[in-house]
Formats: C-alpha cells, structure tokens, sequence
C-alpha cells in the first residue's frame, strides 16, 4: 500500500476525526463522496467542491521516499514523507483538525517533522485557512520479515 493511501485509510477510518469533521462542518461531506479527504487532488469536475460552506477538507500528497539506513550493504529502512493540507475557516477549527490528525499519525508510526514553516495562510480565492503538517513514517525491513 502507498504511503497516501495509508494515510488516508488511517484518517478516513478514523471516527472520532470524522465525527469532528462533520461538526465542523455542520453535516455530513456529501456530494458523492465518503468524506472530504482525497489523495493527490480535490475533485472540481463535474462540480467544484472547495468551497467554504464544504470546509474543512483535506488533501493527502507524498513528497519523499527513499531508502535510508544500510546495514551489511542492505537498506533496512525506507522514508517516506507525506504533505497533509487541509482547509478551515478559522484558526480554532485548524487547531482542533490540526491536534486531531497529529494524534491518529503519532498513534500509527508517524512523526511530524515540520519546523519554522508557515502553518497556515489565508487562501484569498476561497476565503478559507490553508493549513499545511508534514509527517513522516520509517518503515522497517526487519519487522516485516
């Protein structure tokens, strides 16, 4: 399984993440769709979905992924980093998904290992919050073996 899908099957199978989405929200995501978190990009065809009364939403891309440590010419471990951003209409409502997701990924292997970097901005065409976390998982040879 890729390091997306992982993500998304931890944070889409993850209850209490989707019940806070949902009140966030005030209802369910709808419009087709499961819930509002993709991998790669949000649909706009056939309808546009970002839009703010459909916030928060969520968007999953992998960024890294690299063989990392070497033992008797071996890679014992890969890397792989993810970029998680998501979309709020308050700095509240980010800190509550933001806790959230850091919870469930932690509780699954994941570190986030982002510093210094702006956590939010203002997306002007929306009028939403554009949140960004970047996390990343070791995935070791040896416990699989």
């Amino acid at each position: 399984m890729t390091i997306e899908a992982t993500v998304y099957k931890l944070l889409s199978g993850d209850k209490e993440f989707n019940k806070l989405l949902d009140t966030i929200r005030g209802g369910e995501f709808g419009n087709g769709y499961k819930q509002g978190i993709f991998t790669y990009a949000i649909p706009e065809n056939p309808v546009n979905i970002i839009k703010p009364n459909l916030a928060p939403f969520v968007r999953i891309n992998p960024n890294y992924e690299v063989p990392v440590i070497y033992a008797d010419d071996d890679n014992c471990a890969t890397e792989y980093r993810v970029t998680i951003n998501f979309w709020c209409q308050t700095g509240a409502q980010s800190e509550q998904v933001a806790h959230k997701m850091d919870e469930i990924l932690k509780r699954n292997g994941f570190e986030r290992y982002t510093a210094n970097e702006k956590p939010r901005y203002r997306d002007g065409d929306i009028n939403l919050l554009t949140n960004i976390r970047k996390y990343r998982f070791f995935d070791w040879k040896k416990e699989r073996e």
